[in-house]
Parts: structure tokens; sequence; C-alpha cells
């Protein structure tokens, strides 16, 4: 038969894995709720991207290379990565 001791350390270890696990879907339900963007903040986000990747053309054109719709995608793509990232 298991000592006193012995059952109050392993409710003492159940109520420290009950604590974090709350605290861990407490997280979770924080990103979750947090995340919801509207319509404005996704045509924000569109613009901002829209404005960096015309940044990048103006800059690859000032130097004499001509972009094309490829390369517009790449660049694209290639913002989105950086944003997801930071």
């Amino acid at each position: 038969m298991a000592s006193k001791n012995d059952l109050h350390d392993r409710l003492d270890h159940l109520e420290q894995r009950l604590n974090d696990t709350k605290e861990k879907l407490a997280f979770k339900k924080a990103l979750h709720d947090g995340h919801k963007l509207t319509n404005g903040e996704l045509l924000a986000r569109y613009r901002y991207l829209l404005g960096e990747l015309d940044g990048e053309i103006t800059d690859l054109s000032a130097h004499g290379h001509r972009v094309t719709a490829l390369e517009q995608d790449a660049l694209n793509w290639i913002n989105s990565i950086d944003l997801d990232t930071a």
C-alpha cells in the first residue's frame, strides 16, 4: 500500500500536470482568438505586400533590370514568406 507521502506526491504531480495543461490551452486559445483577421486587416496586408513588391520592382528597374510577371510573382511569394517568419 502506498504511503501518505507517496499519495501527496502523486497528487501534487497530477496538479502540476493539470496546471501545465490549462496554461497550454489558454495560450492556444489566445493565439486562435487573436488571429482572426478582418477584411480590413487582410486588405491592409495586401496593400503592404503590394507596396513592398512595387518598391522592389522599382529598385530593380532603376538598375536596368526588366522585371517579368514571373519575377513579380516570385518576389511576391518571397515577401509573403519573409512576413510569415518575422
